[in-house]
């Protein structure tokens, strides 16, 4: 059958989505997928999935909640926090995903938490009232919710409907938005202890941020931590990242090396967007040449492309960054060098000493000018790694790494010292 550029193209834009999770070309991550899965399926357990920007955090949380509803029918929906999120409008945000009207009206009460009577207004109460008609019966149906707090409501629904809410982004929110969070952690806890009233209902919050959203979360309800199951999602790992590339560009039909995998996999750093945005732009590279063979300059074009945007900060960044001699490679350049061509997205001070001293040949060296060269790293003046626990390192920005790996060769000496 002869090679059909518009549905290859089509293919491309199918199994590659850089711009939103992955749930076409997922790439199951083992024991971390079961742990994930597990925790959905405890009944009250509310769950922080927690890890970088582009780590594919999502994405995971998206797949086991199908997972989910496979087994216990269950329903989710998600809803993504800004730096413009607010209670009003995460409320509004829920109400719709959820296809409910949601309206709001005075109800006067007086002392004694009683309707007021004579029109006589006492305590000034929000009462929220939802309705709506389901689509896809034949026959109307009306759904009703009404009471004296948003977040009470929101918790009924979600147990009668047998319903998981993901909060997406947490990281977003902003000091202006700290009562949304509270809110979000209380009812998180409420939903934990009011799960034994709902024998068939999985219904829980499962939150998606970075590692300092658990402490947030229970900073502001501490009796949340022993509520909530926290699991990290570190980045792709070489074989994962190998297996998106492979998979959609075998769809779309296009022929590729081993080699050219490999690097493709190798300057992508583990940033699930990356993988994706590499494979489709040298895929679109390939199809608008009218090839049907993935080439070098194809590659090399996508790369240059997803670094552009960022190129002169970048450029910048790693000229500030560099401290090479014309006669000797420093500690801090090699520093960088294996921080940067390391598969693993932390390393720890005697990790860096250990490929340093491969590369140098030199098994002597100590741990103290490693130290010294992470801590300019970290220097204000540079920014570029940050140090993750007491012992262990990591770039700020993931995306300079692949920027780093993809110039690398300018951080040594091409010979040997």
């Amino acid at each position: 059958m002869a090679w059909n550029s518009e549905k290859s193209e089509d293919e491309l834009t199918k199994w590659f989505t850089p711009s939103k999770p992955a749930t076409k070309n997922y790439v199951g991550r083992g024991t971390l997928d079961k742990t994930i899965f597990r925790e959905f399926s405890q009944q009250g357990r509310q769950v922080l999935v927690f890890g970088p920007t582009g780590a594919g955090k999502t994405s995971m949380v998206l797949d086991n909640l199908a997972k989910l509803k496979d087994k216990y029918k269950t329903e989710s929906i998600r809803v993504t926090m800004t730096n413009k999120t607010t209670t009003q409008s995460f409320i509004a945000d829920v109400a719709n995903e959820l296809q409910l009207m949601h309206h709001v009206q005075d109800i006067e009460m007086n002392e004694t938490s009683q309707k007021a009577e004579g029109g006589v207004t006492g305590w000034g109460w929000l009462a929220a009232k939802f309705s709506r008609q389901d689509r896809g019966s034949l026959q109307e149906t009306s759904e009703q919710y009404s009471g004296t707090d948003d977040f009470a409501i929101l918790e009924k629904t979600l147990f009668e409907r047998n319903m998981v809410l993901v909060v997406d982004d947490m990281e977003n929110l902003t000091d202006n938005a700290s009562d949304l969070r509270i809110r979000l952690a209380e009812i998180a806890k409420n939903m934990s202890d009011d799960a034994v009233n709902y024998e068939k209902s999985y219904a829980k919050i499962v939150f998606v941020g970075i590692a300092s959203t658990a402490e947030q979360l229970w900073k502001d309800v501490q009796s949340l931590k022993s509520r909530l199951a926290t699991i990290s999602v570190p980045y792709l790992n070489s074989d994962e990242s190998k297996m998106i590339i492979k998979t959609g560009w075998d769809k779309a039909k296009l022929a590729s090396s081993e080699k050219q995998v490999k690097k493709t996999v190798f300057i992508s750093s583990g940033i699930g967007k990356v993988v994706h945005e590499l494979g489709q732009k040298t895929g679109y590279a390939a199809i608008d040449n009218h090839s049907q063979i993935i080439k070098d300059e194809y590659i090399d074009d996508a790369i240059q492309g997803i670094f552009e945007v960022n190129e002169l900060e970048y450029e910048s960044k790693m000229n500030k960054a560099k401290n090479k001699t014309s006669t000797k490679t420093t500690v801090r350049n090699y520093v960088l060098y294996v921080m940067a061509n390391d598969d693993r997205m932390t390393m720890t001070v005697q990790d860096i000493l250990k490929a340093v001293n491969e590369i140098r040949n030199n098994p002597q060296e100590k741990t103290s000018p490693i130290s010294t060269a992470l801590t300019q790293l970290k220097s204000s003046s540079l920014g570029i790694v940050e140090n993750e626990g007491r012992n262990s390192w990591r770039f700020v920005d993931p995306m300079f790494k692949a920027y780093v790996r993809e110039h690398k060769d300018e951080l040594l000496l091409k010979k040997s010292e």
